[in-house]
């Protein structure tokens, strides 16, 4: 167990905890590349490309459907922040993001999302830590700063390689007043309105260059076939997305220099409450992103399907990060850059005027 410290008006002190038991028979990690070479050129970018951002927040909502979460009656906050200050990939008829699989469940989902790879060595949830730098290592190793707050107690293992100094709060803490076993039968599974608490300050205050915000409760209240619940759920983290934007706006040019980018690990099954391999269309997922960097263009068509794996070489394209040249890493998002490089450009990325 690691603890972190920072100054703020949560807590003085977060507890990073791990239960989710050890790794399940024949687990091993996500593994490490043995040299960085040149992607395709589809994604060429460089360790010296200009940062269009100063610091990314990525926000999940775990198992949130796109269905649902494209519907602005759902989560009109987010409707609108695509629309009018970012662009959403994934709606109907426009092309798809999905989750690589080929089991769509939460651990091999946040591992795509961390790493920018097929998530080969983690087929569920019970799968090792990651063995390669993650973005929040990355970010860490710059001095920039990395955190990570999430409501699933598990999200440590795809998150960081334990390798550099990423914070990371997941699960309950008992530093942030919630409620001890408010979720029975799912473990130390903290609810997401503590997390969201806790990641906003910490983010106001500390300003860190990377931050992983985890919302967990609609997932949970999907599998338990409470549709209500689950919408309400949706309802609050539209709520949280826009406590987001507002503190953004408090930070001045720091929040100015911000992008932010919200998905989901998985999706769901037609039937509403399961999701996995035995259903192929929970692997379709959804993204939006906005602020730095981020080209401002509403509902966007994306040639071919787009992967989760895709969503961290769009990170580092904005964050001028070295690109990964792993034969399993995913392709920038292009569509999404404000000003993707010129030698994408030239070699033609298929992006529209």
């Amino acid at each position: 167990m690691r603890r972190h410290a920072w100054r703020g008006p949560i807590a003085p002190l977060l507890v990073l905890l791990l239960s989710c038991g050890a790794p399940g028979p024949g687990a091993r990690p996500i593994e490490a590349a043995s040299a960085r070479t040149p992607l395709p050129s589809s994604a060429e970018v460089s360790a010296e490309t200009p940062a269009a951002a100063e610091a990314v927040v990525i926000v999940t909502l775990d198992g949130a459907r796109w269905q649902d979460v494209l519907d602005p009656m759902n989560m009109p906050y987010l409707t609108d922040i695509a629309q009018t200050r970012g662009a959403v990939v994934g709606a109907p008829g426009r092309g798809e993001v999905r989750a690589t699989g080929p089991n769509y469940v939460s651990l091999p989902g946040y591992t795509e999302i961390f790493t920018g790879r097929t998530p080969d060595g983690c087929r569920d949830n019970d799968c090792a830590t990651v063995a390669i730098p993650t973005l929040a290592d990355e970010v860490a190793a710059r001095g920039q700063g990395a955190a990570v707050f999430a409501s699933w107690e598990c999200i440590e293992r795809a998150a960081t390689s334990l390798h550099g100094d990423v914070l990371v709060s997941a699960g309950q803490t008992g530093d942030l007043g919630e409620p001890m076993n408010p979720w029975p039968g799912v473990g130390a599974f903290r609810p997401d309105r503590f997390t969201a608490r806790a990641a906003l300050s910490y983010l106001e205050h500390q300003r860190p260059g990377f931050l992983f915000v985890g919302l967990g409760e609609p997932d949970e209240l999907a599998h338990r076939g409470d549709r209500p619940g689950y919408l309400r759920s949706l309802h609050a983290a539209d709520g949280v997305l826009a406590d987001l934007f507002a503190t953004l706006d408090r930070m001045g040019e720091r929040g100015a220099r911000t992008a932010v980018f919200v998905t989901a690990d998985h999706g769901r099954a037609a039937d509403f409450r399961n999701h996995g391999g035995a259903y192929p269309e929970s692997a379709r997922v959804w993204l939006v992103a906005a602020g730095a960097g981020v080209r401002a263009r509403g509902t966007i068509d994306v040639v071919g399907a787009r992967r989760l794996a895709d969503v961290a070489p769009t990170v580092r394209v904005l964050l001028g990060l070295p690109r990964d040249a792993a034969k399993t890493a995913g392709a920038p998002i292009l569509e999404l850059v404000a000003a993707p490089p010129a030698s994408a450009l030239a070699q033609g990325d298929g992006i529209a005027p």
